[in-house]
């Protein structure tokens, strides 16, 4: 079983794993970011499908026929569009002043810039001795199952620090028996809670870049 002390050295890189853009935003505030992954940007609330778009390596990912307009973000901004494929949906990369709901002309710059990131997140876990992967919310279930999928992609060692809900004032660790995650409650769907930077300092203190 991971434990918070586990996880909290050195690594060669950290990715989010998503939900929202907070383990995104946490990981570049506190250095463990080298460069934007896959799912910083995106909402990805099912941990299940994340584990799908990782097992098939981001095949089909964002192709043009798999998306649709949801809705307009960001205060009217952006577009959210989602990948009815994976159930994640970008909502920061279509501005609403160059896109509409039924036009969409950055589209082949968008898809180039994940299919790189795709790639060069790949090519990180093949090459890396230690990860980190974060993420907010996921069962039991897809835990277990995320760690079997990334065993089958990092050649190295690998840890991951998942934050599922719960009504609690502070990280409270959880026992879940699972080899590579540490797993803490925190309110998650809490937009002050996610936002107190002191609680955040806390839980990163300890993990640095190599």
């Amino acid at each position: 079983m991971a434990t918070l002390k586990d996880i909290q050295k050195p690594y060669d890189a950290a990715f989010s794993l998503g939900h929202n853009c907070f383990p995104a935003i946490y990981l570049r505030n506190h250095n463990l970011r080298p460069f934007a992954g896959v799912l910083d940007w995106m909402i990805s609330f099912s941990l299940s499908e994340v584990n799908k778009l990782l097992e098939n390596r981001f095949a089909n990912f964002l192709k043009k026929e798999n998306l649709t307009f949801e809705s307009y973000f960001a205060n009217g901004l952006t577009l959210k569009i989602r990948d009815n494929l994976y159930s994640i949906d970008s909502a920061h990369d279509f501005l609403a002043k160059n896109n509409t709901p039924t036009s969409w002309p950055e589209y082949d710059k968008v898809y180039a810039k994940y299919k790189r990131r795709a790639e060069r997140f790949l090519d990180t876990l093949e090459k890396s001795d230690d990860l980190l992967f974060v993420r907010l919310g996921g069962t039991y279930e897809d835990a277990r199952r995320l760690e079997s999928v990334l065993a089958s992609l990092v050649k190295g060692n690998f840890k991951v620090l998942l934050v599922i809900n719960g009504e609690v004032e502070d990280f409270t660790e959880l026992q879940w028996n699972l080899a590579h995650t540490c797993v803490l409650q925190y309110p998650i769907f809490d937009m002050d809670k996610l936002r107190d930077e002191a609680k955040w300092a806390k839980l990163f203190d300890g993990m640095s870049l190599k």
